[in-house]
């Protein structure tokens, strides 16, 4: 007799799988059936050994199963592992022809993007993603606006935008997370503070340092950050506006915590000096943020994928 309840529970549960298991996992299997081991995939794809080892044994915690046994008698693959290199032979098929497939509708693709990001994020990741999707569908309008989480969040339940690009404070269910990169905070100094050029590791050693604040909208894992090492209790000035709060640290009225990517150009010319180069330093994780149950707009899903695939890449390199 038919059992619904296992047949749907079963459903769910390869559907959970499909949701969340790392797709670039496959792709490793595949390189390491190919090369046959770990060592020769390792060369091939430009990675540590590992890497690769590390990548085989979650995809075989995510399956249940050993997919290949490796030793003195070199490389060979169980049953399972040779099912699934034909399914990875499949799949790689399907998505080489993806090129072909999209060539003849990209310039068909019409529409607008709306794009709702936290103010001042940098990050090669961002930029490629805009740079190659507009490259691959230049008629689709991009519109971008800077927003505060709270906003961001507020417009994508309203469907007033497609896309936030922000950290996720307060995880909603009528809202996808996907994660694109991690943004990485530390304090600075301008070329008139006392600190310009010293090398501190230890955040309590700037207790006793006046701080430029960044006010309501500074990251939670920033503010946990400070409380912890007592930082900003001496308070020197403050702007919500992250431009302005780097403006008085350049000018060397204070120090201030300021995202990596943002306070780059400013530490290549000179101007800034970052501290705590070593050790502990709060980072904020950043998600592509879309309405979960807004009307499905190809535009935007194009754009998600393109960001995603991006950040996936980059991670896979490093």
């Amino acid at each position: 007799m038919f059992n619904s309840s296992r047949s749907f529970k079963k459903s769910r549960n390869e559907s959970k799988f499909a949701r969340d298991v790392d797709w670039n996992l496959f792709k490793v299997f595949e390189e390491i059936v190919k090369a046959q081991g770990v060592t020769n995939a390792a060369l091939t794809l430009n990675r540590q050994q590992p890497a690769i080892s590390l990548a085989l044994r979650r995809l075989e915690v995510e399956l249940g199963v050993k997919l290949c046994h490796r030793g003195p008698r070199g490389f060979k693959m169980t049953d399972e592992g040779q099912l699934l290199a034909g399914t990875c032979a499949q799949m790689s098929e399907i998505v080489r022809s993806v090129p072909s497939q999209m060539a003849g509708t990209k310039t068909d693709i019409r529409g607008r993007v709306r794009v709702h990001l936290i103010s001042n994020l940098v990050n090669d990741v961002l930029d490629q993603a805009i740079f190659s999707f507009n490259q691959k569908y230049p008629a689709v309008e991009i519109i971008i606006d800077v927003a505060p989480w709270a906003d961001v969040v507020k417009s994508l339940l309203q469907d007033e935008i497609d896309i936030g690009l922000a950290p996720s404070r307060s995880p909603r269910a009528e809202i996808r997370y996907q994660y694109l990169f991690s943004e990485v905070h530390r304090p600075y100094c301008g070329r008139n503070h006392h600190f310009y050029e010293s090398r501190i590791d230890d955040a309590a050693l700037l207790a006793d340092e006046k701080f430029i604040l960044t006010g309501a909208d500074e990251p939670v894992e920033l503010t946990d950050f400070r409380l912890r090492y007592g930082l900003g209790r001496l308070s020197a000035g403050m702007s919500e506006h992250l431009e302005e709060a780097k403006r008085m640290t350049v000018l060397g009225v204070g120090l201030c915590f300021l995202p990596d990517g943002f306070a780059r150009p400013d530490v290549e010319a000179g101007r800034l000096w970052p501290l705590l180069s070593q050790g502990d330093v709060p980072q904020m994780d950043i998600f592509v943020m879309t309405n979960a149950v807004a009307p499905a707009r190809l535009a935007r899903q194009l754009l998600v994928d393109e960001l995603v695939q991006h950040a996936m890449r980059v991670a896979a390199e490093h």
